[in-house]
């Protein structure tokens, strides 16, 4: 994502191309995130396990793996 060359001139356009970058990396994050969780599950670690190494709770994990799989 590159700025938008008004970004010099308007700095709210600068804020919004950030603020853009900035939901793009969380999403890309949240996604390898739960694909890390579905391996670990593949490779036999329990839903505690994983939610131990997340710091969440072992519910958050099991719908978290819920979710990716509906």
């Amino acid at each position: 994502m590159s700025l938008p060359s008004r970004a010099e001139k308007d700095p709210k356009a600068l804020d919004l191309t950030f603020l853009a970058l900035a939901n793009k990396c969380y999403q890309e994050s949240r996604q390898n995130r739960v694909r890390y969780a579905q391996l670990a599950r593949e490779a036999g670690l329990t839903n505690q396990e994983i939610a131990d190494e997340y710091g969440v709770t072992e519910a958050a994990i099991r719908q978290m793996l819920k979710r990716a799989n509906a």
